[in-house]
């Protein structure tokens, strides 16, 4: 009889699989090109790039369906991954194909289009991708200032179709989490969904998104198989004191990276 042999998850050493395991990661911030860019929610390239180390190979697909400037898809393009994104606002579609002039990326294996996510199964067929990172809109929450040091925030956008200007909570989240059932469907059986996202505070009401995100996507047949804590204090400056003397309000300093798996349908 011929022995199982269990396929490898990545390329990883065993030392930087001992690092990146870590709960808590503290060590990955903007780089200076990345601070002046105008996008409101940009994440550095370096997360995407450990993300992408962990949980694809080379040539494997990855999918962002918010990809604004482009992060994921030019963390692929390093990496050699294949890559698709899909944003509603040629204003970061401009910004991502500068940035690819300036990588010096040769964008052959990336696609990307201006479109609406909720229409993400007309560029994805069903069981084709190994991985989806993104980190979709926080709710309205960039209409506002930064809790954390006051901070002007950037609106995304004004359409009246972006998920972003979406003003009740319940249909923000119904509208995420019919993009997900199409990412759920677009992915290969074991493949990851790997979200970037923060909680939300307006006023007096607090808004778990990172915990109805993830009700959501296992409502969908998702497993959620972990959560890592993306630690983003070296970011903050002129924190204030909230509330202060009369209610204790917390500083946000910090985003979950929910990290969902497509479960592996057994044969026989």
């Amino acid at each position: 009889m011929k022995k199982f042999q269990k396929k490898r998850a990545n390329d990883l050493d065993g030392k930087t699989w001992v690092r990146y395991s870590i709960s808590v990661w503290s060590d990955l911030q903007k780089n200076f090109r990345e601070r002046a860019l105008q996008h409101p929610a940009l994440f550095p390239v370096k997360l995407v790039e450990r993300i992408l180390e962990i949980f694809s190979r080379q040539g494997e697909v990855v999918l962002d369906p918010f990809m604004g400037s482009g992060s994921t898809l030019i963390g692929a393009g390093r990496l050699g991954r294949r890559a698709i994104g899909l944003d509603i606002s040629e204003e970061y579609l401009t910004l991502f194909k500068n940035r690819l002039q300036e990588e010096k990326i040769f964008p052959s294996g990336l696609k990307f289009f201006r479109d609406d996510a909720r229409r993400l199964h007309k560029y994805v067929a069903p069981g084709s991708l190994d991985l989806c990172l993104t980190s979709p809109p926080y709710w309205n929450i960039l209409k506002e200032k930064r809790t954390a040091d006051r901070k002007s925030m950037r609106n995304y956008g004004e359409r009246c179709n972006d998920l972003g200007n979406i003003s009740e909570y319940p249909a923000f989240l119904e509208a995420i989490k019919e993009i997900f059932l199409q990412v759920f469907q677009a992915l290969k059986d074991g493949g990851y969904c790997i979200l970037v996202v923060m909680d939300v505070r307006k006023k007096d009401k607090f808004y778990p998104l990172h915990m109805d995100l993830s009700a959501e996507l296992v409502s969908l047949g998702f497993l959620l198989d972990d959560i890592i804590i993306w630690d983003r204090r070296a970011e903050y400056n002129l924190l204030r004191p909230l509330g202060y003397p009369y209610v204790f309000r917390i500083n946000k300093v910090h985003e979950y990276i929910l990290i969902f798996r497509k479960p592996v349908i057994r044969k026989g």
